[in-house]
């Protein structure tokens, strides 16, 4: 429950609440999304079961299914929403020293795109 209790003070970060407010029944727009993101990401990647989310937040299990779905069409045409939870997600992953593999193949291609640059760049040097 420790990196569930990073995600929600991450979300609480990013979206300037507190952790009662995130943790409380209210049905306010903002507070729901931010609480909705929460449930996503514990269960996306940190792989926690339904019962375990709800029991942290004090929900019933289907209520954590309900926001799950919701989250996944909100990602697909809500552009501020899907900004805000990319941003949360990001620091979570930082925070934790979470990298995706699909991540670290993409630096290593950049690395080594700026390396052959930098190589060819010496070559013209020293052939002056």
């Amino acid at each position: 429950m420790n990196k569930l209790n990073t995600i929600t003070k991450t979300a609480c970060f990013v979206t300037g609440l507190t952790m009662e407010e995130l943790k409380s029944e209210s049905r306010l727009r903002h507070i729901v999304d931010s609480r909705r993101m929460v449930f996503a990401i514990a269960r996306e990647f940190l792989e926690l079961p339904y019962a375990a989310i709800g029991k942290y937040f004090n929900q019933n299990h289907a209520t954590i299914i309900h926001h799950v779905k919701q989250h996944k069409s909100l990602m697909s045409y809500d552009v501020v929403y899907k900004t805000r939870f990319e941003t949360i997600l990001t620091l979570f992953k930082k925070d934790l020293g979470f990298y995706d593999t699909k991540e670290l193949l993409s630096e290593v291609e950049r690395l080594r795109n700026e390396n052959i640059t930098l190589n060819l760049s010496l070559i013209k040097n020293s052939e002056q």
